[in-house]
C-alpha cells in the first residue's frame, strides 16, 4: 500500500469540510476556488492567464525580455502581496505566510496546466523580493525552453 499526500501538509478531510461549512460562506468556498483554477489563453503557442492578458493586448511587445517565455513571465506575473495587501488578518502580511500560499497556488496552477496542456512543459517561479514591476512575493510560469 502506498499513500499519496496531498498538496497541503495535515489533510483530515472530515475535519477540513466541516471546518470550511461552518467558517466560510459558499461564495468564499468558490472565489478560493476560482483562483486555484483560473482561465488561461493560448495565442500563437504561448500560454497566458486570461485575466492578465487582457490588459495588455497581442501586439504589445513586453519591455522587460521580448522572449515568448519573457512575455509570458511578464504577464503572468501575480503579486502575492498585492493579494493580501488590505487584508485585516495580521499573519497575511507576513512574507513567509505569502510565499507559502505562492507555493500553494503555484502548485494548483501547475495542475491545471498541465492537464490542459499535457504536451507542454512549464516552468514555475517564486520570487520573495518582487518581480518586474511588482513588489513582494510574486509568482509566474511560462513555458520551458
Amino acid at each position: 500500500m502506498k499513500i499519496h499526500k496531498g498538496t497541503i501538509e495535515g489533510n483530515d478531510l472530515e475535519f477540513d469540510l466541516a471546518y470550511i461549512g461552518y467558517t466560510l460562506t459558499i461564495e468564499q468556498i468558490l472565489f478560493v476556488m476560482k483562483a486555484m483554477s483560473p482561465d488561461f489563453i493560448q495565442i500563437n503557442d504561448n500560454i497566458y492567464l486570461l485575466s492578465h492578458f487582457k490588459g495588455y493586448g497581442e501586439n504589445e511587445e513586453n519591455r522587460f525580455d521580448n522572449t515568448p517565455q519573457g512575455r509570458e513571465k511578464y504577464i503572468n506575473n501575480l503579486s502575492i502581496s498585492d493579494v493580501f495587501y488590505f487584508s485585516e488578518d495580521i499573519k497575511s502580511h507576513e512574507p513567509e505566510a505569502q510565499k507559502k500560499i505562492g507555493l500553494y497556488v503555484l502548485e494548483f496552477w501547475k495542475m491545471r496546466l498541465n492537464y490542459l496542456f499535457p504536451d507542454k512543459d512549464f516552468d514555475f517561479t517564486l520570487s520573495e523580493n518582487g518581480m518586474f514591476d511588482e513588489s513582494g512575493v510574486c509568482i509566474t510560469f511560462c513555458q520551458s525552453v
